[in-house]
């Protein structure tokens, strides 16, 4: 194994690394577009360019689906082996669902004794029907986490005003870009009843609570402090942040994932300019 320039896992050996090597750089490649043009995004979110933020959203989304593609090009070049299933991680379990079944079904019927590609179908499973509780229209699920003081905070004490579930993490760049933004709309919307509860999936309280004072976030902070396998987030199948649920009055969830200028313009709508 050797770390290449650019930085990036390559592994030498069977042919069948060739797949983990090209996901890894392709995933890699990827990450580092997304940093600069969320970098661009807290520049022009600052300056308060709608229109730039409108046009590095659109590229933001295209480097997602560019991406996507390039994965779901390997998978027909590397088939019916065990290795796929590392690159089957790199797919929306939602958008190409056809394709990850398609191909972890082909996996099992030829290696009956490969248990994690069962337990991907299990996974998809269990990702649908999270999906339609989170979905728009559902109730919002509640959860009960401890704030940055340790008191325990329920979503349910937000009924009767909309709140905006906020995930995101102080070693997410795109979130901390898209910090500025929020902070703007709240400060707009607060006194018109609009609430905040953001969900971090740090795992190190003393670099989330300087992220919550650095970035000026003065609504509600909860935390497990377990990363990527904080319940909340996993209750609601987070597998990315920023991820944003909007939640109305009666604690139903009215749009999901809104940034930049989408924030704003939905509550316009609902509050007013």
């Amino acid at each position: 194994m050797k770390i290449k320039n650019p930085p990036y896992v390559y592994i030498h050996g069977s042919e069948e690394n060739n797949l983990v090597n090209q996901v890894n750089f392709i995933s890699y490649r990827n990450y580092q577009q997304m940093i600069q043009n969320g970098r661009l995004q807290y520049q022009a979110s600052l300056a308060k360019d709608t229109a730039l933020e409108r046009v590095l959203q659109g590229q933001y989304d295209w480097l997602s689906d560019d991406m996507g593609e390039r994965i779901k090009l390997l998978v027909k070049m590397y088939p019916n082996t065990p290795v796929l299933l590392y690159a089957l991680d790199y797919l929306h379990p939602r958008k190409d669902k056809e394709l990850i079944n398609t191909e972890l079904a082909k996996l099992v019927k030829k290696y009956p004794y490969l248990e994690e590609a069962k337990r991907k179908q299990a996974d998809l499973v269990k990702a649908e029907e999270i999906a339609r509780k989170t979905g728009i229209g559902a109730t919002a699920m509640n959860f009960t986490q401890n704030n940055v003081s340790g008191k325990a905070v329920q979503l349910k004490d937000y009924r009767g005003k909309y709140v905006l579930l906020d995930f995101w993490a102080s070693w997410c760049g795109p979130c901390r870009q898209e910090n500025p933004n929020v902070l703007d709309n709240y400060e707009k919307y607060h006194g018109k009843g609009l609430e905040i509860l953001a969900v971090s999936l740090d795992d190190k309280k003393d670099a989330w609570v300087k992220a919550i004072k650095d970035d000026g976030l003065t609504w509600e902070h909860v935390s497990d402090l377990k990363g990527w396998k904080n319940e909340v987030a996993k209750e609601y199948n987070i597998r990315a942040v920023p991820s944003n649920f909007l939640i109305d009055k009666e604690g139903k969830i009215v749009a999901v994932n809104l940034r930049g200028e989408a924030l704003t313009k939905k509550l316009e709508e609902i509050f007013g300019k």
